[in-house]
């Protein structure tokens, strides 16, 4: 409101107030004095033929504890004063509804706070509540406020938390896991001791959870939590250390990630190679079939063909070659040099001793052989000498 004062005397005077809300409405006090003596006066102003729409504050979620009393607000803000109404899953919730249910209100200048309590929370409480504010005089001003109501049972709580490495001056968050109903508090401490943590300098508490900014070497050590509601408390316990350096880490990783893709791109090349190699295949041509003739002429030019090693005209140079050899070696004619001695071309024939033999048998072999060696070669005869013994003179 713009507040002004107007003098129409020496004595009086005026208050002008203009744009008034509902939270100027009230008791209001004038002075009067001089120096002599002081007076006052009081005056209650009014607002009226003022309308405020209609407003609900409140939260959306409302947690209940079997076998517990709770009790659930919310806020209908309006000029003239609005009326509250609750319902559950749709249905009016009046003082026949359950005798566990009950509602109050508080009234205000421009608002009204109601509270829905209900007393021994059960399973079957559970649900939908909506708290509903109407405008007394102008009804088309409505406002409502659903809110989740759970129940739920107590439990003890429980905590878990693990070790971890830390390096220097990095910022780290130390966090336990804590479960239980109602949902436990959680405390830190540090060392065998338990001295407590708390949010300051460094450290910031946040629910189960301990931040550390700019870790240092003294923060490594012993910690322990604890976690704590009206059923119990349960404390777990783990150890800071310091780890190794973060970009090591992240050079071997990056490394070992680097081999292996090298790896994976060399064997998918080798497989696309052989795709290739399987898709560009031409599998030769198979043989024609012989006919019989074929058949006949070959079997006909095997039984024809000599033995493997048989040589029945040996070359020049072999047969210079044997010539050498018999020249450098006569015993290798001695009756009794067996035949296993000879090359194989000097042998003799399957099925003839390699002692004496007939004069027929030798000028017959005379003349195999050189019938064999050609007119080029030269056979050396040798006489078996008797040896005799001779008397001493």
């Amino acid at each position: 409101a713009v507040v002004s004062t107007q003098s129409t005397g020496e004595m009086d005077g005026s208050l002008i107030m203009s744009g008034l809300e509902m939270s100027e409405a009230g008791m209001y006090q004038c002075f009067c004095y001089n120096t002599i003596e002081i007076t006052q006066t009081y005056m209650a102003v009014s607002v009226k033929n003022m309308t405020i729409p209609v407003s609900i504050d409140g939260n959306d979620k409302a947690e209940g504890v079997y076998n517990e009393n709770i009790i659930v607000p919310c806020q209908a803000n309006g000029y003239p004063l609005p009326v509250v109404t609750w319902y559950k899953d749709n249905e009016e919730i009046t003082a026949l509804y359950d005798l566990r249910y009950s509602i109050s209100q508080e009234n205000f200048k421009d608002h009204v706070i109601s509270r829905l309590r209900v007393i021994s929370v059960k399973d079957s409480d559970a649900g939908v509540l909506t708290c509903r504010a109407v405008n007394q005089k102008v009804t088309t001003f409505v406002a409502e406020l659903q809110i989740e109501f759970i129940v739920g049972h107590e439990i003890a709580p429980s905590i878990s938390l693990s070790d971890i490495s830390i390096q220097v001056d990095a910022s780290i968050v130390f966090a336990a896991v804590a479960y239980g109903y109602p949902t436990p508090s959680v405390s830190w401490f540090k060392g065998a001791d338990k001295v407590p943590i708390t949010t300051g300098g460094r450290y910031t508490v946040a629910a189960s959870s301990l931040l550390i900014d700019g870790a240092q070497s003294s923060d490594t050590g012993l910690y322990i939590v604890r976690a704590e509601n009206r059923v119990g408390e349960a404390y777990a316990n783990a150890t800071i250390s310091l780890g190794v350096d973060s970009a090591m880490i992240y050079g071997t990783t990056s490394g070992a990630v680097g081999l292996l893709l090298i790896i994976a791109v060399l064997i998918l090349l080798y497989v696309l190679m052989k795709q290739k190699q399987k898709k560009n295949y031409v599998p030769p041509k198979a043989a024609p079939t012989p006919t019989e003739k074929e058949i006949e002429r070959r079997i006909r030019m095997s039984s024809e063909t000599p033995p493997i090693g048989f040589n029945p005209k040996p070359d020049l140079e072999e047969k210079t070659k044997n010539s050498l050899y018999l020249r450098d070696n006569p015993a290798l004619f001695d009756v009794n040099t067996s035949s296993r001695n000879l090359p194989p071309l000097l042998r003799p024939p399957m099925g003839q001793p390699d002692g004496d033999s007939s004069s027929s048998s030798s000028s017959e072999s005379e003349e195999s052989d050189s019938s064999s060696y050609g007119s080029n070669t030269k056979i050396v005869k040798t006489k078996k000498v008797k040896k005799s013994k001779v008397a001493p003179s």
